[in-house]
């Protein structure tokens, strides 16, 4: 299993708590979350690595360099932080700019995933502050080639679960069998499978691994229902999540209950 998280940048993330937060603590908000998420992903058994997608690495080394930093074991000879064992298990790549977007991003996460051959795949938002490893071990333990795991409004898709031959750019040979709808089912497995994020993601997934002749099951946690893009989620929030991301961006304490 190869995680992919697509992140952009510490500028222009969060734009609709604008209202809530200034521009230095959105950047603190993205990196804090994106944080959590990526360690959380480290944590889960089953997750083999993980790769992150972003438009400015720069600011994603720093945002996550806590990450897999030994904080106890000081600096080593050449003066350099040393580094955990995971930080074999993390990449972060640069998002080519002629391939904008989310979808894009995620496309750029699984090529990486997969060029040493077929992998599972799970698409992990950023932005998930509930996040645990059982929430992770819950989507991954789900029998199906696809499992989408929903946000709060059971509309959108926080995180996404795919088996081989879905979790591939392209697929080759997956049927041998004659007859032309057996020919019609490789077609379109070769293809792959298109990444549908942004509104009514759940459905668009769905449909998607309907096309492939995939089944799909659609679940939903506590931990992978609420991201955060509003005060309204803020709010959704459990409290003792509240405190642990407030510590580090006080101005959302402002709009706690």
């Amino acid at each position: 299993m190869v995680a992919v998280v697509p992140l952009r940048d510490g500028s222009s993330g969060k734009s609709r708590l604008a209202h809530a937060l200034d521009p230095a603590s959105r950047s603190r908000l993205v990196a804090v979350l994106a944080r959590h998420v990526v360690g959380t992903l480290l944590a889960s058994p089953g997750v083999e690595r993980v790769v992150v997608v972003t438009s400015d690495p720069r600011f994603t080394w720093r945002a996550l360099r806590d990450v897999v930093v030994d904080a106890g074991a000081g600096a080593g000879d050449d003066g350099l932080p040393l580094l955990t064992e995971d930080a074999d298990r993390l990449r972060i790549v640069l998002q080519p700019a002629d391939r904008p977007g989310l979808d894009a991003a995620v496309d750029v996460g699984r090529e990486i995933a997969t060029q040493d051959g077929s992998a599972r795949l799970l698409v992990a938002h950023a932005d998930l502050p509930a996040l645990t490893t059982a929430d992770v071990g819950a989507l991954l333990a789900e029998d199906a080639p696809v499992v989408v795991a929903t946000d709060r409004l059971g509309s959108g898709t926080n995180l996404l679960a795919l088996d081989p031959p879905a979790s591939a750019p392209s697929s080759t040979g997956l049927l041998s069998e004659s007859g032309s709808e057996r020919q019609e089912l490789r077609a379109r497995r070769e293809a792959g499978f298109r990444f549908r994020f942004g509104p009514h993601s759940r459905a668009a997934h769905v449909a998607e691994a309907e096309r492939l002749g995939l089944r799909a099951v659609v679940v939903q946690r506590p931990g992978t229902a609420v991201d955060l893009d509003t005060v309204d989620d803020w709010g959704e929030l459990p409290a003792d999540v509240r405190a642990a991301v407030g510590l580090h961006v006080p101005a959302l304490r402002d709009h706690d209950a």
